[in-house]
């Protein structure tokens, strides 16, 4: 009973030990065959058009001095899948020239692993001929088997007939667009050989990675204000199975999208966004690929008024520039009516009677991004009093008095008489605004009281007011 148990036991542990150590076999991919279709007569290989791959591959003679042929007698029998049509015969004496046949373009730059497979005709029941199998590598012919052992299964003393050659492996040098095969009987010797059934095998190459140097971009790295981006990374193909994955705020932190370009994506903040290939033999866990997106917060604007926005001659009203949110380092420009005031670039503007009008205001953050308020209107406010200043006045001095005209350019009179009522001064004015300024300069004239008088026409009064020049 032990016994039995333990060579139960022993069966299991190696069935075990088996399924682990024996590797999985990735099958071969036909990349092609060649059968040499059917020559209606016998024809050298370098001027023969019936190949199977016709058109396909190129075949000629190896850069041999002799070519082989191409002819359908003694066809190809008693191997697997042998096509009994056509079959390379390789002529005379190889005492002087060496006879060969090629097949060449092809590509086989995407598969690995590669195996030759022929059938050969032995002609002689005693011996082999003197023969090889070449491969060229881009740069040069290379030797693949030259020799019975490495050619051929039978023994020298094999009956004449048909037989599957060896198979051949190719190296890695082989795996290149633009590979050729030669099959040449050597000089030396009077063995001659027939081939047919040229069979080339691969395994697709597993093409791409995982993205170890990809790069990610965005459309957009700098904004102002939300902006939609679209996100791309660069890289070679990935590996089948694997797919490109983003994620914002950290790797494998918010997924955002899948592929090697993910469109249409809102950013409202500064936002770095992450991707790496996952999948396939990727897995999930690989170091992402980064690219930032700022996005600076556009202030919105806005016109506060420290006073009145309804001004009479001699008062002010400050501007004061606000900014929702907070925000530091902004450069002001103020504009009344459209304008831009010169030199207005704090963020307060004070203004009299003389700056009536919109007033709004332009900040720009230090990366660029500008916003502008709504306008503030300042006015001047109704009065029926004639304004004089400065006054008292040692000379110079305005006179001011409302219009409610909506049309200016027109004009008033300025009548200044002395105390005894002499008229000492008449001038005519330009009405520009609601409080335009009348300038006069009394500088020559005596000091004393002189009384104002403001008409439309001559001899008309609308107000009165008193000067006192000192």
């Amino acid at each position: 009973m032990n016994i039995r148990i333990n060579l139960l036991r022993f069966s299991l542990v190696s069935l075990v030990f088996l399924f682990f150590i024996v590797p999985a076999v990735q099958a071969q991919t036909v990349i092609f065959s060649e059968n040499m279709g059917v020559p209606s007569a016998t024809t050298v290989v370098t001027s023969y058009t019936g190949w199977q791959n016709a058109g396909a591959l190129v075949f000629s003679n190896g850069e041999q001095a002799a070519s082989a042929d191409v002819r359908t007698t003694n066809a190809s029998s008693n191997y697997p899948n042998a096509s009994g049509g056509g079959n390379v015969f390789y002529t005379g004496t190889s005492s002087t020239n060496a006879g060969g046949f090629s097949i060449e373009g092809i590509n086989v730059a995407a598969f690995r692993d590669l195996k030759l497979d022929f059938a050969y005709r032995k002609e002689s029941s005693t011996a082999f001929p003197n023969f090889s199998v070449d491969y060229w590598n881009g740069s040069a012919w290379v030797n693949l088997g030259n020799t019975a052992a490495a050619l051929f299964n039978e023994a020298a003393t094999a009956a004449v007939g048909w037989y599957a050659a060896k198979t051949i492996s190719l190296p890695a040098a082989a795996q290149i667009n633009g590979l050729k095969l030669r099959f040449v009987r050597n000089v030396g010797g009077t063995i001659t050989i027939r081939v047919d059934d040229v069979v080339l095998t691969g395994t697709p190459a597993v093409v791409g990675g995982c993205g170890d140097n990809a790069v990610a971009a965005s459309s957009v790295t700098a904004s102002c204000g939300p902006a939609t981006v679209n996100l791309s990374v660069t890289s070679g193909p990935l590996v089948p199975g694997a797919a490109w994955v983003w994620y914002s705020g950290s790797c494998g932190g918010t997924r955002v999208g899948t592929g090697a370009t993910v469109t249409g994506v809102t950013v409202n903040s500064n936002t770095t966004f992450f991707v790496r290939a996952e999948g396939g033999s990727c897995g999930s866990t690989r170091t992402c690929q980064s690219v930032a997106v700022g996005v600076t917060p556009i202030p919105v604007m806005s016109v506060e008024v420290l006073g009145d926005t309804s001004l009479l001659p001699g008062k002010t009203t400050t501007l004061i520039a606000t900014a929702t949110p907070a925000s530091t380092g902004l450069v002001y420009s103020w504009r009344k009516d459209g304008v831009v005031v010169n030199g207005a670039t704090g963020s307060s503007l004070t203004v009299g009677i003389d700056d009536l009008g919109l007033y709004t205001v332009s900040a720009q953050t230090p990366q660029g991004c500008a916003s502008t308020s709504l306008g503030r209107r300042i006015t001047a406010a109704a009065s029926e009093q004639a304004w004089i200043s400065p006054n008292p006045t040692s000379g110079p001095f305005k006179v001011r008095y409302y219009s409610r005209a909506t049309v200016f350019n027109f004009q008033r009179i300025l009548y200044i008489f002395d105390q005894k009522g002499r008229l000492v001064f008449s001038r005519n004015y330009p009405i520009t605004g609601p409080y335009s300024s009348m300038d006069i300069d009394f500088s020559a004239m005596s000091k004393g009281t002189y009384y104002v008088f403001i008409g439309k026409t001559v001899g008309e009064r609308i107000a009165v007011g008193k000067l006192i020049v000192q």
